[in-house]
């Protein structure tokens, strides 16, 4: 097992990674005071699996363990999903010292944080997180959130667990696909950061794709620790932080844009891919950086077998109007300052920083580079 010590502001605690880590999670809230009761907030995906696992461990342990399922997906990170866990904590008689325990990807990991941020103004907090995504992304930093209206992570906190349990078996159980999608955040930190792991990537793609082991500790220690590095004296994101949305401000767009009533087109992963592309074409623009590092964005999202343009019309959706809305989007996001778009651009690979005063034909140029007829 590898341990990542995480030190954000005023906040310190452990990251685990290895395989079959149920005993640790007993083992972390049995040095606790007490046997405080625990709630795990999963999907249905996890509900007769993994969490019924921890659960049962911790109920052997001598702990009062619930669990709340909610559904997958993007939509579930909303109000009336806050208010039905609210409930469960409420009527079970849940105090400050409980424990809530997000077991899930993403999605639950925002909303199950969201919720202990809030219920009596903070319970203890522990990550189990069940996707790549999750692991070296969301879980790390802080940000707990639910989307509002067309709004992703419009209502939200920073708040931090007391403990963050990686386990390399939930990798192993990823489709191809989500498994892929968590490898764009991985590609993100490497061009805003470390041109020397842009090159580690590259040279060991068959084995990460592969999912050896040691490659995969690797790329997420690296990847928590450039998190790390632009966080801990940045929680707000008043700074280094915004780096850290590079492909974020076009992706997300894209993949709200994109959004039906059945559920998601693009992964937030693939949103992201996209996204980058989509920004390196607003480096030329805005900074006149060279081609070639666009071109070498492109191609190793390419190796990777992530999204660099699609068609509109596959999707049954008409280019010009779906242009349109991602550009409305767009002005709708949060990191906004004095409102000015703020678009993080790398200039050369490893190295980013936060522009504005990107023109809205810029803007357009880039959709349009990624949104094919």
């Amino acid at each position: 097992m590898n341990i990542v010590n995480v030190k954000i502001s005023e906040h310190e605690y452990d990251v685990y990674i290895g395989r079959d880590l149920t005993s640790e999670v007993a083992q972390l809230l049995n040095s606790l005071s007490q046997k405080q009761k625990v709630l795990i907030v999963t999907d249905n995906f996890f509900e007769k699996t993994y969490a019924k696992s921890v659960q049962d461990l911790l109920i052997n342990k001598g702990f009062y363990c619930s669990v709340h399922v909610m559904s997958g997906g993007k939509r579930s990170k909303s109000f009336s999903e806050v208010l039905r866990i609210y409930g469960e904590l409420e009527v079970n008689n849940f105090a400050r010292d409980s424990v809530l325990i997000a077991l899930g990807g993403g999605v639950v990991g925002d909303l199950a944080g969201f919720v202990a941020s809030t219920w009596y103004r903070g319970m203890s907090f522990v990550h189990i997180p069940t996707t790549l995504m999750a692991m070296i992304d969301s879980s790390i930093g802080g940000k707990v959130a639910i989307n509002y209206r067309e709004t992703i992570n419009a209502v939200g906190n920073y708040y931090h667990p007391i403990a963050n349990f990686m386990d390399i078996d939930l990798v192993d159980s990823l489709s191809d696909r989500d498994y892929i999608s968590g490898l764009a955040e991985v590609i993100k930190c490497a061009f805003i950061a470390d041109n020397d792991f842009i090159d580690y990537l590259s040279e060991h793609k068959d084995a990460i794709l592969k999912r050896d082991e040691a490659c995969l500790v690797h790329l997420m220690q690296r990847t928590i620790e450039i998190k790390v590095d632009h966080v801990h004296n940045d929680v707000r994101e008043g700074g280094k932080r915004l780096l850290l949305n590079y492909g974020h401000t076009l992706g997300h767009a894209i993949e709200m844009a994109t959004q039906t009533e059945e559920g998601e087109i693009f992964r937030h992963g693939e949103g992201v891919s996209l996204g980058m592309v989509a920004v390196a074409h607003i480096a030329q623009l805005h900074l006149s950086t060279p081609i070639e590092v666009g071109q070498k964005i492109k191609a190793i999202l390419k190796a990777y077998n992530l999204p660099t343009n699609f068609s509109a019309s596959k999707l049954g959706l008409k280019r010009d109007e779906l242009i349109d809305s991602c550009a409305r989007l767009t002005l709708k996001d949060k990191k906004r300052k004095d409102n000015q778009l703020r678009f993080v651009l790398v200039n050369e690979p490893g190295s980013a920083d936060v522009h504005t005063g990107i023109h809205n034909e810029h803007i357009i140029q880039a959709y349009q580079a990624v949104i094919k007829d």
